[in-house]
């Protein structure tokens, strides 16, 4: 599932490609991917010129003015310019093509099996019903050591308080493990054990990996390509994920991999401190 570095990216390259453009048409393939009814996705968006891009947590945000596009990729969804329109298919689930000066730029909304691509008046946004819940996001001046301090005080495991969008924003299971391989934590700790070092080691690892993975445009194993068709770069610096039976860079280690929080976990059994 693209997290908060490719969604980022994803949003930026929208940015760059169709900021101040009006939308010439639109479709969707399927009723199920949109909160409106078929036709009316078209209606509503066709005519309007997109404002600007965001994100809130693993959500795109697109903004139409009296319109808003919430687009969320779930596990194997992109976003690819298209050298032509293309009618919405299985494959291209929605599809925009914007005018303006140059060429038409074409955008499709990829591989929603599972995702959606819904539209809202701006006033309404902030009640969707997975953004209503969001916690602070780790890029914000809201996430703060205190604020952290305070979500570790439950006597709960730190790396499913970190994969829980109520008390983080955007966080995933690749940047979970690599944040807590940097803060040297282990990742059935329970939160509520940790010092205030540890914590604070957390909180700057979560900044510092998200902002490398933002330069690096993301992490690709399969499925996540930015805008362009292009693949990140953040694979070549994991430490753990995916690096199980290989030795761990800090002391040589096996690196081993486990389930918890009901996710494959990648962790060095040394110098992680369980």
């Amino acid at each position: 599932m693209p997290e908060l570095p490719e969604v980022t990216v994803i949003s930026e390259d929208v940015a760059d490609l169709a900021v101040g453009r009006e939308v010439l048409r639109a479709a969707v393939f399927r009723p199920d991917v949109t909160n409106v009814e078929q036709r009316e996705f078209g209606r509503l968006l066709v005519g309007r010129t997109l404002r600007g891009t965001g994100r809130r947590g693993k959500i795109i945000v697109l903004d139409f003015g009296e319109v808003v596009g919430l687009v969320h990729l779930v596990i194997s969804g992109r976003v690819l310019r298209l050298p032509e329109w293309k009618e919405p298919d299985r494959m291209n689930t929605a599809v925009l093509e914007f005018g303006g000066e140059g060429e038409p730029v074409v955008l499709a909304f990829t591989r929603l099996w599972l995702g959606y691509f819904d539209l809202y008046e701006p006033g309404e946004v902030d009640r969707h019903p997975l953004i209503s819940r969001l916690g602070p996001d780790p890029l914000s001046e809201d996430f703060t050591v205190e604020y952290l301090a305070s979500a570790f005080s439950r006597n709960a495991g730190v790396k499913g308080l970190l994969l829980d969008q109520s008390v983080v924003a955007g966080l995933g299971n690749i940047y979970v493990d690599e944040v807590l391989f940097s803060a040297g934590v282990h990742p059935t700790r329970k939160a509520s054990t940790l010092t205030e070092k540890e914590i604070r080691n957390i909180h700057s690892a979560a900044r510092d990996i998200l902002r490398r993975a933002i330069e690096q445009r993301g992490t690709t194993f399969d499925s996540y390509h930015d805008a362009f068709g292009e693949t990140g770069k953040f694979q070549h610096q994991l430490k753990v994920f995916t690096r199980a039976g290989e030795p761990c860079p800090r002391c040589g280690t096996e690196i081993v991999k486990s389930r918890v929080a009901g996710r494959g976990t990648h962790s060095c059994p040394a110098c992680q401190v369980s």
